[in-house]
């Protein structure tokens, strides 16, 4: 069993409330939608409602970015190639665009058939990038292959025909996990297609989400978060038995995105109370 509680400082208090920001970039004219560190540089990529994706050298005082790419529509999600040459997009518009970042040259799948046929709303590499995963408001997953973009498996209705908000890939790229409005968290074998468990997060009273539902594992892939939007709280649940395991409160409002680290057990939660709170695993017992 495990158990996150909030990072304290020496004083016994929160410790995000008395932690400075060190860096903050003016660049975009709408709402920020998502951002990508760069897997080699230091450097950040944004992308947001103005229809242009921001690079920024975080590293720098410089408040602005030094690279800007523009687009026709609503950019809703980034992804860097971890080879760091390459961005994916997805926007309001239904197909998937590849970016030579240094070239500035935009690459499409010329089969438009595979497209979503909704805006995409989030977009990710596999750790080795030869795949990338889609989701959609069209409730639809799909699979993509890195090299040319043609489109190797569609997953339709994966949450019930609602929208899928949230996918990822495991580390060893065999599973992917979603999120979807039916206020399921799913976990699908990438090569068949085939879902091997769904974890509920709603209550009898609330079975859809009215917001997106965002889940992340935990950096060794034995728990995952979600937020839970009845409670203005993150819950833990168990990857493998898809037992809930434990509630991370103390936020006043809807949280709204989970980071995990990659390599220790620490957690960020950001919620509408204008705060993002730090948490630690204490404890990881096993029987």
């Amino acid at each position: 069993m495990m158990s996150y509680s909030q990072l304290k400082n020496d004083e016994g208090e929160d410790a995000q409330l008395t932690r400075p920001v060190i860096r903050t970039f003016y660049d975009h004219t709408a709402p920020v939608n998502d951002l990508d560190f760069h897997p080699a540089y230091p450097v950040l990529a944004s992308c947001a409602r103005d229809c242009s994706i921001k690079l920024y050298d975080y590293n720098s005082s410089v408040k602005r970015s030094f690279k800007q790419l523009q687009d026709t529509h609503n950019i809703r999600t980034i992804c860097f190639h971890p080879c760091g040459d390459f961005l994916i997009t997805g926007t309001e518009h239904t197909m998937i665009r590849l970016i030579d970042i240094k070239a500035e040259k935009t690459f499409v799948n010329q089969n438009t058939d595979k497209n979503h046929y909704a805006p995409v709303n989030m977009i990710r590499y596999a750790a080795d990038g030869r795949m990338f995963v889609s989701c959609s408001k069209d409730g639809s997953i799909k699979l993509w292959d890195g090299v040319d973009c043609s489109c190797i498996n569609t997953i339709p209705n994966a949450h019930g025909g609602l929208e899928v908000c949230t996918t990822i890939f495991s580390r060893n790229k065999k599973y992917l996990l979603t999120g979807g409005k039916d206020a399921y968290c799913r976990i699908w074998d990438v090569s068949s297609g085939r879902e091997i468990r769904r974890i509920y997060t709603g209550s009898p009273k609330h079975p859809q989400w009215e917001n997106r539902l965002q889940v992340c594992f935990t950096y060794n892939e034995d728990f995952i978060l979600t937020p839970d939007e009845n409670n203005n709280a993150c819950i833990v649940f168990d990857t493998r038995s898809g037992e809930l395991v434990q509630r991370l409160t103390g936020h006043n409002g809807i949280v709204r995105w989970i980071a995990t680290s990659p390599i220790e057990p620490h957690a960020m939660t950001c919620s509408d109370d204008h705060r993002a709170r730090f948490w630690v695993e204490e404890a990881q017992l096993t029987e």
